[in-house]
C-alpha cells in the first residue's frame, strides 16, 4: 500500500476498484467495510485510500440487488438498476470533489490527513468515525442531489432496462413471493398470502373484461380485449402453478399443525381461483361465438345478463373483502347470501328462458348461448363460495 501515491488519481480508481470487485465477491458491504476501517486503524491503509475502498462498497454492494432481480419482473430490475445509477452517480460526483470532500469530514472529526502519522491510540479512535461518516454524508449528499432528478432517473433506467414483447408473459410473475433463499414458513406464509389476494383482484378485474367485452361493439376493440381476457386465463394458469411451487417447498419445513392447515386452504384458494379465471374466459369465448354467429340477444336479455353480472361481481368484491380482512372480523353470510341469490335467478331466468323461446322471443341458439352465460356465472359464483370457505377454514351448512 505504500507504494500507492495519496495524492493521485490513479491510485483513487484503483482502490475503488478493488472496493468494487471485492464486495462483489463478499456481497457483503458491512464485511468489506469492517476489513477497511481494520486496515485504516492498524497505519496500514492511508484514509484517502480507506474512503475510496468504501466508494467502491457503494458499488458493490448494488451487486446482490441485481443478481436477485435477475429472475424476477422488468419492474424489479429497474428497481436494481436504479439502486446502481443512484451509487456510480454518487461515486462519480465524489470523484469530481474528492479531496476537499474528505478534506472537510476529516476536519469535522478534527484529523489532518497531511500530517505526520498520529499514534496508534488515536487513529484506532479516530479513522472509524471518518469513515462511517463518510459513508453517512455520501447517502446524505447523493440523496439530496438526486431526489430532485428521479423522472431522470426513471428515464435512464428504462433505457438500460428496455421493455420488450417478453413483458406480456412476465406480467404473471409474482408480486410479493421473491426469489431466493427460504424464509421462515411463518413469513413465507404471509407472502404467499398477500400473493393469493393480488390472484383475487387479477380475477376480479378480469370479470370486469369480460362485462366490457359484452359491450363492445367495434371489432378491433372486440378482438383486443377477447386477446387480453385470453393472456388473463394464462396469466391465472401460471399464477396457480408458482404459488402451488413455493407453498409445497415451504410445506417441507417444519411446520405447526395451523400453519400446515393454512397451506392446505390456501391451496384449495388457488385452484378456486384459477377456475375463476376458467369460468371467465368461458363467458369471453360464448360473447365471442354470439358475435360470430350475427346473430344478437334482445334487450330484456342484456337486460337480465348485466344483473346477473352485477350480482357475480358483487360476489367478487365481497370475496376480496374476505381475503384482504382478517378472519375475526368477517361475516361470510355475506357471500353465502349473494350465491344464493344467484342460484335463484339463475332457476328464474332457466325458466323464462324455455317460456321465450316457446314464444319465439329468440331463436334456439340464442337461447342457449344466453343459458351458457348465465349458468357459468353462476358456476363462477360457486367458485367464490369455495375460496372464501377455503379462506375462513368453513364450510357452509346447506339447510
Amino acid at each position: 500500500f505504500s507504494s500507492f501515491d495519496v495524492n493521485s488519481y490513479f491510485s483513487i480508481l484503483i482502490f475503488l476498484l478493488i472496493g468494487t470487485i471485492i464486495t462483489l465477491i463478499v456481497q457483503s458491504s458491512a464485511a468489506v467495510m469492517a476489513i477497511t476501517i481494520l486496515l485504516c486503524t492498524t497505519g496500514v491503509l492511508p484514509i484517502y485510500l480507506g474512503i475510496a475502498l468504501v466508494m467502491g462498497e457503494n458499488i458493490g454492494t448494488t451487486g446482490t440487488a441485481n443478481l436477485v432481480a435477475l429472475g424476477s419482473n422488468v419492474q424489479a430490475r429497474r428497481t436494481a438498476m436504479a439502486h446502481l445509477v443512484f451509487n456510480v452517480f454518487g461515486v462519480i460526483w465524489v470523484l469530481i470533489f474528492f479531496y476537499p470532500f474528505v478534506n472537510m469530514i476529516c476536519r469535522l472529526v478534527g484529523y489532518d490527513p497531511t500530517a505526520a502519522a498520529p499514534s496508534a491510540t488515536d487513529l484506532a479512535k479516530t479513522l472509524p468515525i471518518i469513515l462511517a461518516m463518510f459513508h453517512t454524508f455520501f447517502n446524505l449528499f447523493n440523496t439530496g442531489i438526486l431526489i430532485w432528478f428521479i423522472p431522470q432517473i426513471e428515464k435512464i433506467v428504462c433505457w438500460i432496462i428496455k421493455s420488450g414483447k417478453k413483458d406480456e408473459e412476465e406480467d404473471f410473475r409474482l408480486r410479493f413471493i421473491q426469489a431466493g433463499i427460504m424464509k421462515t414458513p411463518e413469513l413465507s406464509v404471509l407472502e404467499a398470502q398477500k400473493e393469493i389476494s393480488s390472484f383475487a383482484e387479477r380475477m376480479q378485474r378480469m370479470f370486469g373484461m369480460v362485462r366490457e367485452l359484452l359491450s363492445t361493439h367495434d371489432e378491433s376493440e372486440f378482438v383486443k380485449l377477447y386477446t387480453r381476457i385470453e393472456k388473463y386465463e394464462n396469466i391465472s394458469d401460471n399464477m396457480e402453478q408458482e404459488i402451488a411451487k413455493y407453498l409445497s417447498a415451504v410445506s417441507d419445513a417444519h411446520l405447526s399443525d395451523e400453519t400446515k392447515a393454512k397451506i392446505r386452504d390456501m391451496m384449495r384458494e388457488i385452484t378456486e381461483l384459477e377456475s375463476i379465471g376458467d369460468s371467465c374466459y368461458n363467458l369471453a369465448r360464448t360473447i365471442s361465438r354470439l358475435v360470430n354467429s350475427k346473430e344478437d340477444f334482445t334487450e330484456k336479455q342484456y337486460e337480465r345478463i348485466h344483473q346477473m353480472f352485477e350480482l357475480t361481481d358483487d360476489s367478487l368484491s365481497q370475496m376480496n373483502v374476505i381475503i384482504r380482512g382478517r378472519k375475526e372480523h368477517l361475516d361470510v353470510n355475506r357471500s353465502f347470501n349473494i350465491e344464493t341469490e344467484i342460484n335463484n335467478y339463475r332457476t328464474q331466468l332457466r325458466t323464462q328462458n324455455v317460456f321465450d323461446i316457446n314464444n319465439h322471443e329468440y331463436t334456439y341458439n340464442v337461447g342457449t348461448m344466453y343459458m351458457d352465460i348465465i349458468n357459468e356465472c353462476e358456476k363462477l359464483a360457486d367458485y367464490v363460495v369455495n375460496v372464501v370457505e377455503a379462506r375462513m377454514g368453513t364450510r357452509r351448512v346447506e339447510a
